[in-house]
């Protein structure tokens, strides 16, 4: 049958409102975005595979805006959907930029499209003796 026109605008939604949300703080409404055996994948953190730990990551994760490039979204062989999406954040503390990609698998519950795992992506610049010259986010 295929993702429908409709399918794939609730999944660009799903993934907008996940920078929105997470910009303004609104961590109940963020959290009702990944479903609840979701894994979160942070890099410098690792995995985060219940809805506890991907709140307590986004609680002390650097405040900042979020912008997103349109996505790119993938039927999976299960009714389940494959994203990747660009992005640039900005850490409003410090000023400093982060730039990187999503890796999204998403799923529709309940008539909802929801995140079954995130993983996000850092674009890298070697630094002094190859070291990364960009700072981790947690919660880009």
């Amino acid at each position: 049958m295929g993702l429908q026109v409709e399918d794939r605008l609730a999944i660009t939604e799903l993934l907008s409102k996940y920078g929105l949300l997470i910009d303004r703080h609104r961590i109940d409404e963020w959290s009702l975005l990944f479903t609840d055996d979701a894994v979160f994948d942070v890099p410098g953190i690792g995995p985060l595979c219940t809805a506890e730990a991907r709140r307590r990551m986004v609680e002390t994760a650097p405040k900042g805006l979020h912008l997103a490039a349109p996505p790119i979204i993938d039927e999976g062989p299960d009714g389940s959907a494959s994203c990747q999406q660009e992005y640039l954040f900005r850490n409003v503390e410090t000023g400093r930029f982060l730039t990187g990609w999503y890796e999204d698998e998403v799923v529709k519950r309940d008539g909802q499209w929801l995140f079954a795992r995130r993983a996000i992506k850092y674009f890298r610049r070697a630094g002094p003796e190859g070291q990364a010259a960009d700072s981790r986010a947690p919660g880009a």
